[in-house]
């Protein structure tokens, strides 16, 4: 067989994290390598990437990375597959705005056919309310069927477009997970390699 074969040291980082964002992501299990590798299993999601090109020190690169602007290291470690959900609660909120502007609409001229009633945005209005207490993130296609199925469709045609999905109503979410890691998890390793990196200049 022809191959070649490079072996590297990770280091390995066990944190324990205690303070008031514990809850969304309570441990990491972080390794990473001189030669730019980074690895990080943790409470909240499992995230890795390599850097061919990071400077003199990979730790000093780190830190920048992990303590300042993170939506840097998101665009690393984020997920497509955790990305692009629809975020109901926000979606459902934009809806119930739509129905607020139609029956303002209606009310300042002669109430046509393209406008709700008083009853019908009533009945809209309950089944968006309906959707958003029984839905959380969910992906398009169900939120499609959703659209379809539990939104009444008299209703729902005057105020919506049947391909919703170019409708500046969908809010769809982020990387929760990659999220958290940035927020809670980056910047106290970045203390860590900070202080250990001190620690060595001083020895």
């Amino acid at each position: 067989m022809d191959y070649s074969l490079e072996k590297s040291t990770m280091e390995r980082y066990d944190i324990q994290i205690k303070n008031e964002d514990g809850w969304r992501c309570a441990w990491a299990i972080i390794s990473i390598s001189n030669d730019g590798v980074f690895n990080a299993q943790t409470d909240c999601g499992n995230f890795s990437y390599s850097w061919g090109s990071f400077g003199e020190c990979f730790k000093s690169f780190l830190i920048d990375v992990c303590s300042k602007d993170s939506s840097y290291l998101y665009d690393k470690i984020s997920s497509s597959e955790r990305q692009g959900k629809i975020d109901v609660e926000k979606t459902i909120d934009n809806m119930k705005k739509r129905v607020i502007e139609n029956r303002k609409e209606a009310g300042l001229r002669w109430l046509g056919s393209g406008n709700l009633t008083a009853d019908e945005a009533r009945e809209l209005w309950d089944s968006l309310d309906f959707v958003q207490d029984n839905h959380d993130d969910i992906t398009a296609e169900a939120f499609s069927s959703i659209f379809h199925y539990e939104l009444p469709d008299k209703e729902r045609g005057k105020v919506f477009s049947d391909e919703w999905w170019y409708d500046d109503i969908l809010v769809t979410t982020d990387d929760q997970q990659a999220t958290a890691f940035c927020e809670v998890v980056a910047p106290i390793f970045a203390e860590i390699l900070k202080e250990e990196l001190k620690a060595k200049e001083t020895a």
